[in-house]
């Protein structure tokens, strides 16, 4: 079966399960924020609409300013781009032919941009029955082998927070090795209390984070994202990128979101009490959801090894959850899950409950 490699594609979804898709659906493979877009930003785009006669500011200089006093860094430490995507793409060329270590089971698109550049690539495996945490034991072996390390932090899609102290042993490790760790924090405005690493890029020229816009403020449709690092890095990075990456709407889209600190704060605390009902209730109907510190989580059906009855099931009564076939050591086991609002978690519950009752022995 060629399963969709990402979520937020029901057509294809459907298409390759052979069902038909019903008139109302909710989309659980969809990890961005429940809550929408924050308020006013439709009207603030619609009074934009002018600019879509003219050029895009091939610099988004307003962007980059607002960026670097939000992180505490000098505006040549950051790039922004048509999605943090396509900043993975952007270090994948800069580093095409080299060694690159990827922490697993992760976001495919490290893997996919590093093989279209001729990559040699080095899984760096956690195990699921250490709840997918990052220990040194992954990674140590492999610092002499690897020229990069990408680290998804949080991570996608197991929703692991890890140690700080091990983090910043990564990182002292990597430096000591001259490895370049590429931290991705695309889920980092979900998640309480996640230490800032911002001050890793200043202190260390081996960090370079990647962010989206996307995910907090549900705007995948604009395509926002931008990567902070050392000066020379981000000088060559934007070497290989092509003009007018940002359009005018991403960027006004933006920099109105950036001042939305309550609407973030608001999102978490929602995500919190909707985590906490789920995760009772799943467990409730005997499920095995694994703890996560964000806005999606990794589940098992003890009855079935494998998700792909499960899945089709949920599909027929329009519930999509993320499938996990093109994750390595994952690989079928598990669905994803992003949390919804709670009537839309109420209609999960109920499907997964009647999967349950006839399709478990």
């Amino acid at each position: 079966m060629n399963w969709p490699s990402h979520g937020a594609n029901p057509i294809k979804l459907y298409k390759e399960m052979s069902a038909e898709q019903p008139a109302s659906v909710v989309d659980f493979s969809v990890n961005t924020n429940p809550l929408g877009s924050p308020d006013g930003l439709r009207s603030h785009l619609e009074k934009s609409l002018e600019k879509i006669h003219n050029y895009p500011d091939p610099d988004s200089e307003r962007l980059h300013q607002r960026l670097a006093k939000q992180h505490e860094v000098t505006q040549n430490q950051v790039l922004v781009g048509n999605g943090a995507s396509e900043m993975i793409y952007l270090l994948a060329q800069l580093w095409q032919g080299q060694r690159v270590g990827i922490v697993q089971p992760t976001f495919s698109e490290y893997q996919k941009a590093c093989d279209a550049y001729g990559c040699k690539i080095y899984p760096i495996m956690l195990e699921e029955e250490h709840q997918f945490d990052l220990n040194p034991s992954n990674y140590r072996p492999f610092l002499d082998l690897i020229d990069v390390l990408f680290l998804c932090h949080p991570n996608n899609p197991t929703g692991a927070v890890y140690k700080p102290h091990i983090l910043q042993d990564l990182i002292r490790q990597c430096k000591e090795k001259e490895v370049v760790v590429v931290i991705d924090e695309a889920f980092y405005d979900f998640v309480a209390d996640v230490p800032f690493y911002s001050p890793h890029v200043i202190e260390n020229s081996n960090v370079i984070l990647l962010r989206s816009l996307t995910k907090m403020f549900a705007i995948p449709g604009l395509r926002l994202g931008y990567a902070v690092g050392e000066p020379s890095l981000i000088k060559r990075m934007k070497m290989y990128q092509p003009t007018w990456s940002v359009n005018s709407f991403a960027e006004e889209a933006g920099l109105y979101c950036l001042g939305k600190s309550r609407f973030q704060q608001q999102t978490a605390e929602a995500i919190s009490v909707e985590k906490r009902s789920l995760f009772t209730k799943l467990k409730e109907l005997g499920y095995r959801p694994i703890t996560t510190q964000t806005n999606y989580f990794l589940m098992k059906d003890p009855f079935h090894e494998d998700t792909k009855a499960m899945i089709g099931f949920l599909l027929r009564r329009g519930v999509i959850v993320r499938h996990t076939y093109n994750f390595l050591s994952l690989e079928g086991r598990f669905v994803r899950v992003a949390i919804k609002r709670r009537e839309e978690n109420e209609r999960l519950l109920s499907a997964l409950q009647r999967w349950r009752f006839l399709c478990s022995p």
